[in-house]
């Protein structure tokens, strides 16, 4: 039984041998490794119960109890698993009465050896020779007393019997192969720990990026790594390693320094050989290569004999260096301002231009905060936000004022970046800064260029779509109104060209200031262009205040504006337009506003007109009307018609009126109300005004031929005329001279809006008229701002009275007392009379009872062509 139990113990030892081999070949594979050993472990508990101590039929006794502790211990759970697994399945295979106390004994040096384990993780306990015997001793009592308490009384006495025997072998067996076990794990962790030092050695040659190199100076040999090729770009053994070889690679200019460094540390000058050069690589190129070297060695002599040292490659050290002595001279002599402070905003270093900007030198400012030029232009919200993003995303950058050493205030483009410690903790913080006071005020200027008119100080057409689109917003947000008022000076033009430029534009800063106190500050009043404002009127709560502030701009243009000594009247047409009621874009809310407004110019003008659906359809036909007028002439489709002139003293008719018509292909007769103010709008009253002046020319020439030599023909001539073509007059005098006309055959008709004009230009072309023989006739008097010192400056010879005062004429009316009082004063200044829109008997007696000269209306005809006015003249009455 004895020689059993030590055929087990060798059974165990070669195991040992089995496990070394395991741990050997999967020592850095954990998991296959505690697999590969519950295997291993298993097998041997197998094994140990082929060849078992039997104590009787089906009672055995094996170092399963040991191994299994042992696998427990230093295999792990998984290990201990398996094993248990392959153990407890044979003996329940060989069965037998001891099978239960068998499997039991398995479970048990099981669970005894992990809970070994999970001490000795823990720390509690430590494995040593005592541990191993304690636990080998409990493992095996505990299977004695297993077997005692289940064995049958026969098998309890051969249990008495071999009790002993098995303590005193299992117990320190357990021992011995813990020990073994241990050395075999504790050797292999040493020679893996050993592996990875030298690997790690390896790793830090390689990253450390440099070459070494020894050299015995005694026989020349020189022994260099890998990398002290590579960084000249050879293979490996491809250099030829010899020291001459070698210093042909230095730079000429560095070899002289080179040889007198090794010689001043051979002879024991200097402690070590130490020297940057540039080094020629296998491609030609230079690099800078940093050595270091010192004798180790000396012979019996006491002669140098073994030199050893490292060669690193420093190319791009070199280049940051020189970058760091370009950027300093870039802080040097940078126009930008430059500060450093450490990490609690204490100033470290400035650059010459920062005092050239701030007026303060290094001496004022280092050692102090930033916060000295502080303007207090900054509230606090503002450097919490830059601290904030300081704090967070480590830079800001921003335009910012501080203050001079003189006090004086300045805006400044500051740029602040952080450079961290390795700890993350803050470091440096850089600050750049430009003073951008130019900057600014040409910014200024071209922002004042682009969004304020120049003239009157208000918006212009793109800050009033900027505001637009803000108030639009801000309405749509609040569920507010808004209004866009588009206002247009009536008869500016005349003013303008009449008066002067300078009186126009005097007028039109009048017309902002008047404007602008009409309405609140959070208005906003621009101006278009010319003689065009817009009003925008924002958070409305209802349409009647719109009204209010048209109404108040329409009281204070009844005032007259004052212009040195004499008085200016002007009246003004707005267009009004509400969002979002309207139109839902700031281009169509203006265009609606302009199309309104013109429908207030419709109305008789000096009103307000609200934008309607039907206007955007009125301003499309407006827009096709005036390109059908461009091609009205070409096509043929203007024609002069001429309305008699009756004179009341003799009875004759001796004068018509040229008047223009035009019959539209599509529309018919366009009214001369509706396309004369396109015309001149559009400048085409010009080429219009010449056809006529020509035609009523060869009417005139005929109809002195055959019907009266002294007959006249009216034509009517706007301001437009005379401001736009100067030219005009020269070319009607040659075209009357050439078709033989004498210029008292036409008579020019002009407005009271023209003898407004104190324009020099506008004189001289009246006068010239006069003077070929041409008569002058002031057509609709009375109804624009009558002045008799016009008629006294002007030599008049036809005074036209408007057809308002005639159409109700009665011997009863005011109407009557102003056309008589209108030919009274005609007459006293020479100047005949012609009364308008004579349509009764009645008219006709009232106007000849108060001495007018002559009358023109539908009483005696309606405007006719050519032809059938020749017709006409036929038959009222006969050739003079």
């Amino acid at each position: 039984m004895f020689l059993d139990l030590v055929n087990a113990v060798a059974l165990l030892l070669a195991l040992c041998m089995l496990q070394a081999i395991n741990v050997h070949l999967l020592h850095d594979r954990k998991m296959l490794k505690q697999i590969a050993t519950g295997i291993l472990f298993g097998v041997i508990c197998v094994v140990g119960m082929m060849f078992p101590v039997t104590l009787a039929p089906g009672a055995i006794f094996d170092p399963r109890s040991v191994v299994l502790g042992m696998t427990a211990l230093f295999g792990g759970s998984w290990a201990t698993l398996i094993a248990a697994f392959i153990a407890g399945s044979y003996r329940l295979w060989l069965g037998g009465i001891g099978a239960n106390v068998g499997l039991s004994v398995i479970i048990l040096s099981s669970l005894l050896g992990l809970a070994f384990h999970y001490l000795h993780v823990k720390g509690w306990v430590r494995l040593g020779v005592i541990q191993f015997l304690i636990f080998g001793f409990i493992v095996h009592i505990t299977s004695i007393v297993l077997f005692h308490l289940f064995l049958s009384a026969t098998l309890k006495e051969v249990m008495h019997s071999v009790a002993l025997p098995f303590l005193l072998i299992f117990t320190p067996a357990t021992a011995c192969f813990g020990m073994l076990l241990q050395y075999i794990e504790n050797r292999f962790k040493t020679e893996a720990a050993l592996h990875d030092s030298e690997a790690r050695f390896a790793r830090v040659i390689e990253g450390s990026d440099q070459g070494f190199w020894d050299w015995n100076l005694k026989t020349q040999e020189l022994i260099v790594s890998p990398r002290f090729e590579s960084m000249l770009g050879y293979q490996p053994g491809e250099m030829q390693k010899k020291p001459e070889n070698w210093l042909q690679h230095v730079h000429p200019t560095d070899y002289s320094r080179a040889w007198e460094s090794l010689d001043r540390h051979c002879k024991g000058l200097i402690p070590y050989h130490e020297l940057a050069f540039r080094c020629r690589t296998k491609s030609g190129d230079w690099k800078w290569v940093l050595t270091r070297g010192k004798i180790v060695k000396w012979d019996a002599d006491g002669s140098p004999l073994i030199m050893s040292g490292t060669h690193t490659d420093i190319t791009e050290r070199k280049a940051a260096e020189e970058a760091l002595e370009l950027a300093s001279l870039v802080y040097q002599t940078s126009s930008e301002g430059m500060t450093v402070t450490d990490a609690n905003a204490t100033i470290l270093a400035i650059n010459p231009a920062f005092t050239e900007t701030t007026g303060y030198s290094a001496e004022e400012v280092i050692g102090k905060n930033p916060r000295m030029l502080q303007s207090g232009h900054h509230g606090k919200e503002f450097y919490d936000a830059m601290w904030h993003a300081l704090n967070t995303a480590g830079r800001w950058e921003g335009e910012i004022w501080n203050r001079r050493k003189n006090g004086e205030l300045f805006p400044e483009w500051l740029r602040i970046n952080t450079t961290y410690h390795e700890d993350g903790t803050v470091h440096r913080r850089v600050a750049l800064f430009s003073d951008i006071t130019k900057k600014k005020q040409l910014e200024e200027l071209l922002w004042q260029q682009a969004n304020i008119d120049l003239l009157t100080g208000l918006p212009n057409r793109r800050m009033l779509f900027d505001r637009l689109q803000q108030e639009m917003n801000k309405a749509d947000r609040h569920q507010t109104l808004m209004a866009l008022l588009f206002l247009d000076l009536d008869a500016f033009k005349d003013i303008n060209d009449t008066l002067g430029h300078d009186v126009g534009d005097a007028l039109l800063k009048e017309v902002s200031i008047r404007l602008t106190n009409c309405v609140r500050k959070i208005d906003t009043v621009a101006r278009l262009g010319g003689d065009e404002f817009t009003i925008l009127l924002s958070e409305l709560s209802h349409v009647k205040n719109v009204e209010r502030v048209a109404a108040k701009i329409m009281d204070t243009f009844a005032e007259p504006f004052q212009h040195g000594d004499e008085l200016i009247y002007i009246s003004a047409s707005i267009g009004i337009t509400l969002y979002p009621h309207d139109a839902s874009k700031p281009e169509d809310l203006l265009k609606n506003a302009d199309q309104a407004m013109y429908a207030a110019k419709y109305d008789g003008k000096n009103t307000f007109h609200y934008f309607t659906p039907s206007m955007q359809d009125a301003a499309q036909a407006r827009r096709k009307l005036i390109s059908d007028l461009r091609n009205a002439l070409s096509n043929n489709q203007i024609s002069v018609y001429y309305q008699p002139i009756f004179d009341l003293k003799t009875g004759r008719i001796n004068k018509a009126e040229a008047l223009v018509r035009w019959r539209h292909p599509a529309r018919g007769m366009v009214s001369p109300a509706e396309f004369i103010p396109l015309a001149e709008e559009t400048g085409l009253i010009i080429e219009i005004g010449d056809f006529v002046f020509r035609e009523a020319v060869q009417h005139a020439k005929r109809l002195r031929l055959w019907y009266d030599p002294q007959f006249q023909i009216s034509v009517n001539k706007s301001p437009a005329q005379f401001r736009k073509n100067e030219g005009m007059f020269a070319a009607w005098m040659a075209y009357m001279q050439e078709q033989g006309v004498a210029g008292d055959a036409i008579v020019i008709e002009i407005t009271e809006n023209l003898l407004m004009d104190n324009n020099v230009n506008t004189t001289k072309q009246l006068e010239r008229y006069r003077e070929a023989g041409l008569q002058i006739s002031l057509d609709d008097f009375g109804t624009g701002y009558s002045s008799l010192s016009y008629l006294k400056k002007f030599d008049l010879d036809y005074l036209k009275i408007d057809q308002s005062f005639v159409r109700n004429l009665n011997s009863d009316t005011d109407d009557m007392a102003l056309c008589e009082a209108i030919i009274v004063m005609a007459h006293k200044l020479g100047i005949q009379v012609v009364a308008e829109g004579v349509e009764t008997e009645l008219h006709l007696d009232l106007l000849s009872g108060a001495g007018c000269d002559f009358a023109q209306g539908y009483l005696f005809s309606r405007p006719i062509p050519e032809d059938e006015f020749s017709d006409f003249l036929k038959r009222a009455q006969p050739a003079a």
